[in-house]
């Protein structure tokens, strides 16, 4: 039997709900055949019958990835959703199936089953109405809205346009279009008024999609942000990921040719509740908006034009009503990057200091502070994705960096502290945040509660940072972790300014006026210690150092030694630390023994097993591993290295990092150290730290060297 024949007999056998049989035959099929949309949709159909609604969503999933064209697909999609009593998503699946569903039959059973969920349940979903201002660049307005044309299952939907006195016949253009609504504007009102116009003419109940005409709408862009908004009742906005855009919204693929981002977008844009991430801002270049939270918290404020933190203050507006903000990264939407602002660069960057500052007055905090995601702290967060972890974070803001450990980790438990009234209200309760001053409040949790406790640029505001980690200690786990960044003070910009005669406090910075504490690296290392907490990792951040920058670093260097180079061109340090705990002593003498007979080459080979064994059942943990390395073994830099290599063999990428570090800090020249730390790094796709390692060294090998071309190539097909 061909394929043909075999789906028209597994056809036959669904319709007289043979499932086992059904099941069988897709399993043959899968064997000789292999997976395509069409057995997706049969296996997905199958599922659904056996009350499989989890695994007949993956069997759909499956399909889109073969055909995301697939109207069957994203009907039986839809039968789910009103099995499982979703109805404003099983609509919008009918709905979005229409669009790629020719054959007449099929539409009228798809019709048949709108009218079916609208006369049987009080659907929430509302039309929409795509707002998209413009000033010029009508090559890329035509673009923009061509692929809305294509790409738009729905019909209860407007196309509104707001031209803010364009002089490239933009306004023409538009007069010719009958399927789209528009004002011509004598002058350029700016973003957030002519957001407002689009609003004030949209149909009164629709929802409202904010989209810059620089977009390109890709497959399923509009219908999974919607299908985003109407998963919960509590969702008020969602947003896309693009190629170009901040707030960590853009993904990491970068192509030469838009080809490469219609294939990315074809991969991506498959509809996946899994990839919905909560934040606490959304970027306004494709917002889209319930009507009925827009006319709770009110329109743009045009304060902010002509346009930047807008965005901020709308999604502000929106989560202190209770409301939550998600990021849908199931639809990716092309964006070619804000052609109008950055044509002047430096205009473009005054006006985002303005707009700052004006937010910053209107709300009483800094809006870059407050919704600030510390990627950099959860990076550090190193455990299994599904395993339950108790997170607290000290200086927590909105609360942004929790939420992004949220996604993350679904089982994770977060929990904030706060100082700033301001910004903690009307979010404080659905993040566990409360309010109150670290150093002076009564801690209410139980004792080891937490896996980690996050200090993000907060040690240096407290009058006494000692007695604080001290106080934490006792709230964390025997094997948990105090994660903290830390401003360093030797950075080349203060020396010079000290230099220079000035120690001038700013509003942000190393010499922020709210700074009172000031840290050295050495300071840091000694002050983690004295708490009662074992250093296991200390990361370097930079800023941009220029030219005449290296000068004056160099001439530090060569007056204090080469070695302190690093520490001026730190902007911060990045520290893991773990809560230390009184080791057993036969364990730590069991793991000398093991280590020295490596060290001194006896029986290596069964020792190299035993060692592993006991790494693998956790009877030895880092902590004696340092223990034992630190107090009993005499080549360090090796036994460490040696380690860490066998761990990367065994797959035990747990510890690599913090063993290669603590080899580091003994010898930051050795080049096995280097090698091996840069090898680890371009494992896990950390290919500029990997390369930054190997070009410190003041010396190289051939193998060094096959190792950076290694790492170049693979960061240029990245």
């Amino acid at each position: 039997m061909n394929k043909k024949d075999v789906k028209h007999h597994l056809e036959s056998l669904i319709l007289n709900k043979d499932l086992k049989g059904a099941i069988e035959v897709i399993d043959q099929y899968k064997k000789i055949f292999g997976y395509d949309d069409e057995i997706g949709s049969m296996e997905a159909i199958v599922s659904m019958y056996n009350n499989e609604f989890t695994y007949a969503l993956e069997c759909i999933k499956r399909g889109l990835e073969f055909n995301i064209y697939n109207g069957d697909l994203y009907y039986t999609m839809g039968n789910i959703y009103e099995v499982e009593e979703q109805y404003d998503r099983a609509y919008l699946c009918y709905e979005h199936s229409l669009l790629y569903t020719e054959s007449k039959e099929k539409q009228n059973i798809i019709l048949e089953a709108i009218c079916n969920l609208r006369e049987k349940y009080n659907l929430n979903v509302k039309g929409y109405s795509i707002i998209i201002l413009t000033y010029n660049n009508l090559d890329y307005t035509k673009l923009c809205v061509d692929s809305i044309r294509k790409y738009n299952g729905s019909e209860d939907c407007e196309i509104i346009i707001i031209d803010n006195a364009s002089k490239d016949g933009t306004a023409q253009w538009l007069k010719q279009q009958k399927d789209i609504k528009y004002i011509i504007n004598d002058e350029n009102n700016g973003f957030p008024a002519g957001c407002n116009q689009g609003i004030e003419i949209a149909e009164k109940d629709h929802d409202i999609f904010l989209l810059n005409n620089d977009t390109v709408i890709m497959p399923n862009s509009i219908f999974n942000l919607r299908m985003g908004l109407y998963s919960d009742s509590e969702i008020g906005a969602t947003g896309a990921v693009s190629n170009n855009v901040s707030y960590y919204q853009q993904i990491s693929e970068q192509y030469d040719e838009f080809d490469g981002y219609m294939k990315f977008a074809l991969k991506n844009n498959i509809t996946n509740s899994l990839m919905y991430e909560q934040r606490v801002k959304l970027v306004g270049f494709a917002m889209f908006i319930k009507r009925k939270v827009l006319n709770r918290v009110g329109a743009l404020d045009e304060r902010f034009t002509p346009g930047n933190f807008e965005d901020d203050d709308l999604s502000l507006r929106i989560i202190r009503e209770g409301y939550k903000l998600v990021l849908c990264k199931d639809s990716y939407i092309h964006h070619f990057g804000s052609v109008s602002f950055k044509e002047k660069p430096q205009q473009y960057n005054e006006l985002l200091r303005v707009n700052s500052k004006k937010f910053k007055e209107k709300w009483g905090f800094s809006s870059q502070y407050s919704m600030n995601i510390r990627k950099d702290m959860v990076n550090q967060i190193n455990v299994e994705k599904d395993r339950k972890i108790k997170v607290l974070e000290v200086g927590c803001g909105l609360g942004a960096t929790l939420l992004n450990i949220k996604s993350n980790y679904r089982n994770s438990e977060v929990y904030g502290i706060e100082i700033n009234k301001n910004l903690v209200k009307g979010v404080e309760k659905s993040l566990n945040i409360e309010c109150g001053n670290i150093e002076t409040m009564e801690l209410n949790y139980e004792d080891e509660f937490f896996d980690y406790i996050i200090l993000g640029d907060v040690l240096e505001h407290f009058i006494n940072p000692k007695e604080v980690l001290i106080k934490l200690s006792k709230y964390l786990k025997r094997d948990g972790y105090i994660l903290a960044s830390i401003p360093n003070i030797m950075h080349f910009s203060v020396i010079r300014d000290l230099l220079a005669g000035y120690w001038t406090y700013q509003d942000s910075g190393i010499l922020d006026k709210t700074h009172l504490r000031f840290f050295t690296k050495s300071e840091i290392i000694r002050l983690i210690e004295e708490c009662g907490y074992d250093l296991l990792n200390i990361q370097t951040n930079y800023t941009y150092i220029s030219q005449s920058d290296m000068k004056f670093i160099e001439s530090l260097s060569y007056i204090s030694g080469h070695k302190m180079k690093e520490q001026f061109e730190t902007y911060n340090y990045i520290i893991k630390a773990k809560k230390r705990v009184k080791l057993d002593e036969e364990i730590v003498k069991k793991c000398v023994i093991l280590l020295r007979r490596i060290e001194f080459n006896i029986d290596v080979e069964e020792t190299e097993k035993e060692l592993i064994t006991n790494l693998k059942d956790k009877f030895f943990n880092e902590d004696v591993i340092i223990e034992a390395v630190a107090k009993y073994i005499i080549d360090k830099v090796y036994i460490l290295n040696y380690l860490a290599s066998k761990l990367i063999e065994c797959n035990m990428f747990d510890n690599v990092l913090m063993l290669l570090h603590n080899a580091y800090e003994l010898d930051n020249e050795n080049i096995d150290t280097n090698y091996n730390i840069a090898y680890f790094l371009n494992m896990i796709g950390e290919n500029n730290l990997a390369l930054e390692y190997l070009n410190r060294l003041s010396t190289t090998k051939d193998y060094i060297e096959e190792l950076k071309i290694s790492i170049t190539e693979d960061t240029y097909e990245e």
